[in-house]
């Protein structure tokens, strides 16, 4: 999957693929795998995470592919930075494996495309439970949130399927101002019904769109704290 995103919605002309043409870019760094960090201590996590990012944009820097820089993110924490950049240097950021992702604003002398028309597009909104698990912490309630998308598909069974393999996606580890391990598990699919939506603006991704949440506590279902792998 490309890391550069929105540049098909510029028409190019030869000029730009010339490479000399300027782009306006934000450049976000990579968050790094917060499972290399499973042996230190929560706050040992935090200010390594912080490190990593820090090193990280001290590497962009010295490529020089430019100039003049906004940081983005916070000083503890920078998380990239806003630029402009020629366009043949797109394929070298590309490459970068500390780079998360490029999301184009503005490319010189090429044309905004006009959006395409999507005709008759059925959206299904697909009811589910979502577990909040935190590391080392097993408490007698827990928090579980009550989550509803809206997602494009054929039918309610198609909605299920592309949701179902998004499973892993939402479970995606990360770590909390505490240093703990973090992770949002879908625990279920309930309730599955299509919508009638008119305006499709915002509703064509393949992960949808939250248009409801609700969180709650519980009591607890399992006997073990989760530990963080």
């Amino acid at each position: 999957m490309s890391k550069i995103d929105f540049l098909t919605d510029w028409k190019l002309n030869s000029d730009v693929e010339s490479g000399t043409q300027l782009v306006r870019v934000t450049i976000g760094l990579k968050y790094p795998d917060p499972l290399q960090f499973i042996p230190l201590e929560p706050k040992e996590r935090i200010s390594q995470i912080n490190l990593t990012y820090k090193e990280n944009l001290k590497r962009l820097i010295a490529l020089g592919l430019f100039h003049k820089y906004e940081v983005t993110g916070a000083k503890r924490r920078p998380t990239g930075v806003k630029t402009t950049v020629h366009y043949n240097s797109l394929s070298i950021l590309e490459q970068l494996d500390f780079i998360g992702g490029v999301t184009i604003g503005l490319v010189e002398g090429a044309v905004l495309r006009k959006p395409r028309v999507l005709s008759k597009p059925k959206y299904f909104c697909v009811k589910m439970t979502v577990i909040i698990e935190i590391e080392g912490v097993l408490a007698k309630t827990e928090s579980v949130e009550d989550r509803s998308v809206l997602i494009r598909a054929k039918s309610t069974e198609g909605a299920y399927e592309q949701l179902e393999k998004q499973k892993d996606r939402y479970a995606v580890t990360y770590l909390n101002s505490d240093g703990r391990f973090v992770r949002w598990r879908i625990e279920s699919f309930d309730d599955c019904y299509e919508v009638e939506l008119f305006d499709k603006k915002g509703f064509n991704s393949s992960e949808g769109v939250e248009v409801y949440s609700k969180l709650r506590s519980r009591k607890t279902r399992r006997s073990i704290a989760w530990d963080g792998r």
